[in-house]
């Protein structure tokens, strides 16, 4: 419930059935969210996304993504 609550300050009651386990809850415009977590390892940044923080991303994806289809685009002109 984020009826009364500040932007990104945590959401009341039981947030369980909203977000995964050991994931805070947090609240935006009203709005509950789940506040994904992110970590590094060695060169490498990972985080989670989604609205319940169930996708894995790391900085090679992102860039494969952000590229390939470009890429693909330009051949095709």
């Amino acid at each position: 419930n984020c009826t009364g609550v500040g932007d990104f300050e945590a959401c009341l009651g039981n947030t369980d059935e909203f977000c995964p386990r050991n994931i805070s809850c947090q609240c935006k415009n009203q709005e509950p969210f789940c506040r994904c977590d992110y970590f590094r390892t060695g060169w490498k940044e990972y985080w989670y996304m989604g609205p319940k923080c169930n996708h894995l991303w790391n900085t090679l994806d992102f860039i494969l993504v952000a590229t390939v289809p470009a890429g693909i685009l330009i051949i095709i002109v």
